[in-house]
């Protein structure tokens, strides 16, 4: 201690400024060495981390978007969707009730109606009738009208209208077809054939 008093003592005016302002600097140097530099690294990896943060959570966001709107269009598709198929013969049976339903609530006659056995495709399934009926026009256009806007996915695949020697009735041929849509994977068409052929069991 005693030789830094001296070695001080012994410096001039200017000399001593100098000392100062070296102290100074190697103090300014190794704060910034030992408390700043680590800061600012500290720092900048936080917002590096922030900003990777930002990203994944902008990126979630558009993944609940895009949920709220696959939730959405999954509700409004729902209504026409199966959760449970029954067997091809009490879902020929069901379509050809409601057929007649519909004709009924228009007051069209069916004189006759064929069936056939279901078709299976990728997505669903599609059965067939084939009919015959009579009825005022519109009664007749109704019927038809009713079929096309039911929600159990029927639709008037083709027909044809003749008129009836002194009547005001017409006679209508047409074939109607209904798609079943299951809720679940549809199964291999191979693994289906047999149990979709095959009458269900009571």
């Amino acid at each position: 201690m005693n030789v830094i008093n001296q070695f001080i003592a012994g410096l001039n005016d200017n000399q001593k400024k100098l000392l100062v302002i070296a102290v100074v600097m190697v103090i300014v140097a190794l704060f910034d060495r030992l408390l700043i530099g680590p800061t600012v690294a500290r720092l900048s990896s936080l917002n590096e981390d922030i900003a990777k943060q930002e990203a994944v959570i902008k990126q979630d966001m558009h993944f609940l978007e895009y949920k709220g709107r696959i939730d959405q269009e999954t509700g409004e598709i729902a209504p026409y969707l199966t959760a449970h198929r029954l067997g091809d013969n009490e879902t020929i049976a069901a379509f050809l009730n409601k057929i007649q339903g519909l004709a009924t609530a228009a007051q069209v006659n069916l004189l006759k109606i064929n069936p056939s056995s279901g078709q299976q495709d990728a997505r669903y399934w599609k059965y067939q009738a084939d009919l015959e009926c009579t009825g005022s026009f519109s009664n007749v256009v109704s019927f038809m009208h009713a079929v096309n806007s039911d929600p159990e996915l029927m639709k008037v695949d083709k027909f044809e209208f003749t008129g009836k020697k002194d009547s005001a009735d017409i006679r209508a041929t047409m074939t109607i077809e209904k798609i079943v849509v299951p809720s679940k994977s549809m199964p291999p068409k191979e693994a289906n054939a047999s149990s979709a052929a095959s009458p269900a069991t009571p």
